[in-house]
């Protein structure tokens, strides 16, 4: 039976996903996920554009953040999997800060082109609500990620995990950042898990006001689709 290590029982939760994520399959999940925020968003606005909901004055800007996200996300890609392989992991957290910030501008871009957009549709039914359920699952899945970001770049971690008695505080899983994101867009506050972060409260602040825009719209636009 082997012992382990000091250097591994003083790891905190945040520390153990971090080792994870920069080691072995979990830089596939990294990968894999600034591909899925980067397909996600791209399918949405595709989506949003065909069905008109986005007025032609907002088109042109959201199209050219569309481009410029482009290239970012080949760059950023680059960077992520030279940085993740090499082991360079102050390259890799600022690659990562980099793409996670234009994809909150681009959540940022598809809530405000639908606040400027709610009440420009008449009739249809509340099918076509549709689109703000993309946007508002769109706003939980980059915000989840911002939320893993930084707990494992913040220093002891970001948030506090709850804990059995006895027990020392599990290694977060993604459902647990899920859960948190969930929780803030909906019930607009924190989780069971306590936020240490000032830099975390900030964002959860962003993601309330997005939210309460997105129930604005959901308001709006449920009002004139049934009139």
């Amino acid at each position: 039976m082997t012992t382990p290590s000091p250097q591994n029982t003083n790891l905190g939760p945040a520390d153990l996903l971090r080792n994870r994520l920069t080691s072995g399959r979990g830089r596939l999940a990294v990968i894999a996920a600034t591909t899925g925020v980067w397909v996600m968003d791209l399918l949405l606005v595709h989506h949003l554009k065909s069905r008109e909901v986005i007025t032609p004055n907002l088109g042109t800007l959201v199209h050219n953040i569309d481009v410029i996200g482009t290239i970012a996300f080949i760059a950023v890609t680059l960077g992520l999997t030279i940085s993740l392989f090499r082991g360079h992991k102050r390259e890799l957290f600022r690659w990562a800060l980099a793409y996670l910030l234009f994809s909150m501008v681009q959540v940022i871009t598809n809530v405000l082109s639908m606040v400027a957009s709610a009440g420009s549709q008449r009739g249809g039914g509340l099918g076509g609500l549709w689109d703000v359920a993309a946007v508002y699952m769109e706003s939980v899945l980059v915000f989840m990620f911002v939320y893993i970001f930084l707990d494992v770049s913040t220093p002891g971690g970001a948030f506090v995990w709850p804990s059995r008695e006895g027990e020392e505080p599990p290694e977060p899983h993604i459902i647990d950042y899920l859960f948190i994101s969930l929780n803030v867009n909906s019930t607009y506050g924190p989780t069971s898990e306590a936020v240490m972060s000032r830099r975390a409260k900030l964002v959860m602040a962003l993601q309330v006001l997005l939210a309460i825009l997105m129930l604005t719209v959901l308001i709006a636009r449920s009002v004139s689709s049934t009139s």
